[in-house]
């Protein structure tokens, strides 16, 4: 709230967040005003001095609204401008060149993976107390593979395929089968960056922009070569801004273009209620 000589002035949450959203909502109240000057005057010149009143507020308003388009303007230039940097700024994806090696937190998991696939597994061994011999021994081995998309993209890393589990009673069944798995899967992991599957292009792109060095099967390379100003394309240029007249040109012309009528000198409380 502002205090001022005959109103108090309310703004509730005026707030601006940059390319994304502007808020500005005021209420006034004349409560303690003195009017007394005012009544004076007769019900006719009081209505006339309302339309002149009204007639400033509406000019106003059209001010702010068209503050408010040009505020449109520039925030979807500055929302263009955010897309791309969040686009540059995309962070390369971890991965191992292709290599098997021990899982960085888990010693009893394998993995491989590259830029777009990454696979992991593990066998398990289940043992279980000999009284005879005194000592644990191996029944069973249970083993657990996963295949997934390596998106830079949190949350994007889709499970394509894998077993969870699974049981053998001997364990050159179980390292059998899991080198078969390995070996099925093993044209993912001929190359760095193999081609994505059309499927799941999403997954390796930032608002609709595919990553640099990513292909997508049966697409030709795309070149992502734009500057982030290219992007931004829409939004307000330097020379548009040089152009566009300003805001505060706006109120400037407005007020010089205002007529103000010849005021008695015992109405100088209509003057007070100009805009």
């Amino acid at each position: 709230m502002e205090e001022n000589k005959d109103y108090r002035a309310y703004r509730y949450g005026d707030h601006l967040e940059p390319g994304y959203e502007l808020k500005i909502e005021h209420s006034i109240s004349c409560e303690d005003g003195d009017i007394s000057g005012l009544i004076t005057m007769g019900a006719e010149s009081l209505e006339a001095m309302r339309k002149g009143s009204i007639n400033g507020e509406q000019k106003a308003y059209e001010i702010v609204m068209a503050a408010a388009k040009q505020w449109e303007q520039q925030a979807a230039a500055t929302q263009m401008i955010n897309r791309a940097l969040e686009y540059l700024r995309t962070p390369e994806v971890k991965h191992t060149a292709n290599m098997w090696q021990p899982h960085p937190n888990n010693n009893d998991l394998e993995e491989i993976s590259n830029r777009v696939y990454k696979m992991s597994c593990r066998i398990r061994e289940d043992t279980k107390y000999d009284t005879e011999t005194k000592q644990s021994v191996p029944v069973a081995w249970y083993v657990t593979w996963d295949l997934y998309l390596n998106s830079p993209k949190d949350g994007y890393s889709i499970h394509l395929a894998g077993q969870d589990k699974k049981r053998y009673t001997d364990k050159a069944s179980a390292v059998k089968y899991l080198d078969g798995r390995k070996k099925a899967y093993s044209h993912l992991f001929a190359e760095i960056s193999p081609p994505i599957p059309k499927e799941h292009e999403n997954c390796f792109t930032v608002h609709g922009a595919l990553l640099p060095g990513y292909t997508v099967e049966g697409q030709e390379p795309i070149k992502t070569d734009r500057t982030a100003a290219e992007v931004s394309e829409g939004g307000i240029s330097m020379l548009e801004k040089a152009e566009k007249p300003s805001v505060l040109g706006k109120l400037a012309a407005a007020k010089s273009n205002e007529k103000t009528p010849a005021a008695p000198a015992a109405t100088k409380k209509k003057e007070d209620m100009q805009i």
